[in-house]
């Protein structure tokens, strides 16, 4: 079979040092490399298999292990455990070439079975993972099946050549392969590591990992903390020495100790203070366009919101012009649609109503809640939950005034990030605080997890059509007939209303003036530590 090299030519290039941390030539490093960051709120694992995209291990485990393709600084795709790799002429059989010398943090090789034994446990629907859908939608061969218990994970589609080499063989070509690769669910894992000591095997005692760090200490509730993996592949071209990653749910907590010296970058912005800072210290504001969306989630399978029209009725009663100007005002683009504006070539539908004035889209949702039965006499009534944060507060707080005109009356409820999370897994919520958010740049990447049964469907939402329309895309042989087909689809999730969009994500931070090294284009949000440094004052 003749076979199309991808990366031979490049991977010379990118092999160089300018992987890491790329310093200038006249840069003066700081005597210490600590770097202290916000975490947002506490791990729940560090196990990479079981850490979704945005969690709180996300930022952790993205520094502690690495996949067979990393990202640098615009957000491109470059090699990491992988040097290189080749690709069938059908798009259906990769061959990844592993690092020559790649090793764990214990001296052992990392080798083509790691990314076997790793795939097989994560794809497995018996562990109770919840990453597993990432290889249906990597298309990885025989992966629905195996999801859906009709095969075992043994089948799934990925042999180890030798040691070396490594073939992933796809049900059908998939564009966007190696951008979803760099998502944590496709990491190796040390197997010998992981089959001793089983759940504790992230225990800082007992770890083992490929990433540029290695975990130390782990003081729940508090703090995480890692230090540099003295054999990762380009260990020399790393100069952060250790990270400590605060667990601190408090945007204002977080501000107190940035402005006390004690964090290096903060977590968020408290949205109060981004136009201070914006006055006074600008440089220390760092922004990401994300792939992603700030929305509320309507669970749809209990009354009220399993009616339409109080869905749709609430969502066009947001003035989010006032949102994003008046309450976030931190360059956020408005949202109708939970697809943001980062992806090229494609354009998000929005409603009828986004055209509308406050006063025709306020007079239209009073018509559609009378219709629902609902009025001054029975009022709509209901609890709005967000975890704990002011941002969150200060957000549903200005909503729920939006909604002050059609009478609603809103219960508003924060919870803590574990009880949070779990109360939105099981539907014990009616309207929530959440987010769309893509792993790859296709619409995709955020409108399968609103497919009937998908995991991070977490509004019940389900509709035949919206899934066929899913499946055609997926099958379109060009990205225009693709795009056409997502776009008729996110038409129909815009018409169902199972969640309110509000903007599509601008994340902000403060960071240190002396830390460099801050990704300038990465729509995933990744910041390694590994890529960064602190310079002499």
């Amino acid at each position: 079979m003749n076979r199309t090299s991808i990366a031979i030519l490049v991977s010379a290039a990118l092999c160089a040092p300018a992987y890491a941390a790329t310093l200038p030539s006249d840069v003066k490093l700081a005597k210490e490399q600590h770097l202290v960051r916000g975490n947002g709120a506490e791990p729940s694992t560090l196990d990479p298999t079981f850490v979704n995209s945005g969690m709180p291990g996300d930022i952790i485990a993205n520094d502690m292990f690495e996949g067979l393709v990393i990202e640098n600084s615009q957000g491109q795709v470059i090699p990491g455990q992988a040097t290189q790799w080749t690709v069938s002429d059908d798009g259906l059989t990769y061959t990844f070439n592993l690092r020559k010398g790649a090793q764990w943090s214990n001296g052992e090789p990392v080798t083509a079975n790691d990314f076997v034994f790793a795939w097989q446990r994560a794809v497995n629907p018996k562990t109770g993972n919840n990453t597993g859908h990432y290889f249906v939608t990597a298309n990885i061969a025989n992966a629905k099946a195996i999801q859906e218990g009709e095969k075992q994970p043994q089948a799934l589609g990925i042999k180890a050549i030798d040691a070396d080499t490594l073939e992933i063989t796809l049900a059908k070509p998939t564009p966007y392969l190696l951008s979803l690769l760099s998502v944590k669910t496709f990491f190796p894992l040390p197997q010998t590591t992981v089959e001793k000591h089983a759940d504790a095997w992230t225990k800082p005692e007992n770890i083992v990992t490929n990433g540029a760090y290695k975990l130390v200490k782990w003081v729940p509730n508090e703090y995480v903390e890692v230090e540099r993996n003295t054999k990762y592949w380009n260990n020399s071209q790393t100069v952060i020495n250790k990270v400590t990653y605060l667990g601190l749910n408090s945007q204002n907590a977080e501000l107190l100790r940035y402005q006390a010296g004690e964090i290096d970058m903060t977590n968020r912005v408290q949205l109060e203070q981004y136009q201070r800072y914006m006055k006074n210290n600008p440089e220390q504001i760092k922004a990401q366009a994300l792939l992603g969306s700030y929305v509320y989630s309507f669970n749809t399978k209990q009354p009220p919101f399993d009616d339409v029209k109080v869905r749709k009725a609430l969502s066009m009663a947001v003035d989010r012009d006032i949102l994003v100007e008046k309450i976030t005002g931190q360059g956020e683009p408005k949202a109708f649609s939970p697809v943001p504006t980062t992806i090229p070539s494609y354009q998000a539908p929005a409603p009828s109503f986004a055209t509308l004035t406050r006063e025709q889209n306020l007079e239209n949702a009073k018509q559609l809640l009378a219709e629902a039965g609902y009025n001054a006499q029975n009022p709509l009534t209901f609890t709005l939950t967000y975890n704990t944060s002011e941002n969150h507060k200060k957000i549903a707080l200005a909503i729920a005034s939006m909604w002050k005109p059609l009478g609603v009356k809103v219960d508003l409820q924060n919870m803590e990030w574990k009880a949070y999370v779990s109360a939105k897994s099981v539907g014990d919520y009616q309207l929530a605080r959440s987010w769309a958010f893509g792993d790859y740049p296709e619409p995709s990447s955020i409108l399968e997890a609103f497919t009937c049964g998908h995991v991070a469907n977490e509004s019940g939402y389900c509709d035949e059509q919206f899934d066929q329309l899913m499946v055609k895309a997926s099958e379109a042989p060009s990205q225009q007939q693709r795009y056409k087909l997502y776009a008729q689809a996110e038409a129909l999730l815009g018409e169902a209303a199972p969640m309110i969009p509000l903007y599509h994500y601008n994340h902000t931070r403060l960071v240190r003036n002396t830390l460099k090294g801050f990704p300038e284009n990465n729509p995933k949000g990744n910041i390694y530590a590994k890529d960064m440094y602190f310079i002499a004052e």
